[in-house]
């Protein structure tokens, strides 16, 4: 089974679909940031703390960068699409695991050196998952997992070569 994935996999159209979501999520992020601000009068969101509206920009904007960074790919990629589009979710959020990971690994590293001297006990590492934190990011998961998917199924659905003006063009052999 896994055979079959891999032979099916175009990687290089992966990572590029992965550079477009992240592209796109950081344009909606910006754009989201500005709407709510002009229409909510002036106040920031701000991502330390986790209000229905950080998490449903959050929510949106994941799915719309997915759905672009899939589209991407499945278009690049020219067949399975929609495993493609998964791939740049997955990609995604593997990345932000590592970084999690390597960021708190240093801080603690780092920190280390400064509190055991002095004899403060290390916090154990939670990420910050507890309760609805993690309920929003498994939602999070699933919503960009969907945007890769149909994103990637709508690249994926056009096939052949393609002309500058946007319609598949005519091989020479019709």
């Amino acid at each position: 089974m896994f055979r079959r994935v891999s032979e099916k996999m175009d990687w290089r159209a992966v990572i590029v679909g992965w550079a477009a979501a992240i592209v796109t999520g950081i344009l909606l992020n910006l754009l989201f940031e500005a709407a709510h601000i002009l229409l909510f009068g002036g106040e920031a969101l701000d991502a330390a703390n986790p209000t229905t509206g950080v998490v449903t920009i959050s929510l949106i904007s994941g799915f719309l960068a997915h759905f672009a960074g899939g589209y991407v790919a499945g278009r690049r990629a020219r067949a399975s699409g929609g495993l493609h589009g998964v791939m740049v979710a997955i990609l995604g959020f593997l990345f932000v695991v590592v970084a999690v990971a390597v960021v708190s690994a240093i801080l603690l590293a780092t920190a280390g050196l400064f509190l055991v001297e002095g004899g403060i006990p290390f916090p154990s590492v939670t990420l910050g998952f507890a309760g609805g934190a993690l309920l929003a990011s498994l939602a999070l998961l699933v919503l960009n997992l969907l945007g890769g998917f149909f994103g990637g199924k709508m690249g994926e659905w056009e096939r052949g070569p393609v002309s500058t003006s946007g319609g598949a063009t005519r091989t020479p052999s019709e």
